[in-house]
Parts: structure tokens; sequence; C-alpha cells
């Protein structure tokens, strides 16, 4: 009458987590009371509902920007990387941007 209601599934994980004393607070010296068993097995039957609720994914982030052109991203990864023709591009592109020349590595200096 004490675990009535209850699924099979549930009494067997409070059986078990009786017999291998996992349950907190019981004297194993003894076995439980039946107060004791239903209510793990009423937590147990909870802990099974529990993990058959479908899950909630997170929403994916939403990218409010405006979407930019390939070929912006390509002239800005050259810029970037020194190459000074694209620096003299994206200045006319942008002219209220302050976009520094290329520095001068050792590589391009010019042996005398």
């Amino acid at each position: 009458m004490a675990v009535s209601g209850i699924e099979p599934e549930a009494l067997a994980r409070a059986a078990q987590r009786f017999m291998r004393g996992e349950v907190g607070g019981h004297n194993r010296s003894f076995a439980p009371s039946c107060a004791e068993f239903a209510e793990e097995c009423r937590f147990q039957q909870m802990s099974i509902a529990a993990e058959r609720r479908p899950r909630i994914e997170p929403p994916k982030p939403k990218d409010d920007g405006p979407p930019v052109d390939p070929r912006k991203l390509q002239l800005l990864n050259k810029a970037l990387q020194g190459h000074q023709p694209s620096r003299d591009q994206l200045r006319r592109m942008y002219p209220h941007l302050d976009i520094p020349d290329a520095p001068v590595t050792s590589n391009e200096v010019s042996k005398p």
C-alpha cells in the first residue's frame, strides 16, 4: 500500500539504492521502514519523470548585423597582412577612417 502507483523501475531503483547504502540518513544495520522505502520510491519516481521530459535546446544566438560581402573581408584580411594596394583600396572605400600605411618589413627594404 505504501508504494501503490509507483512504477516497477522506481521500486527497483529504490531497492538498489538501499542495498548499496546510497540513501542518506539510513542506518544500514537495519532494513528500511515502509515509510522510508516509500519516500525513496517517490523520489525515484520523480527522477524517472524528470529524465523522460524532453530537453529544451538553448536558442541560437541571432546575428543582427548586416551581412558582409566576402570580397570586403578578403580585402580587409589582405590589408591586415600588410598588402599596400588593399590598404589603398580600403582608404578609397572608407575615406572617413584613418588607415595607416603598411609597416615596412626588413624583406621589403631595398638594399643599396
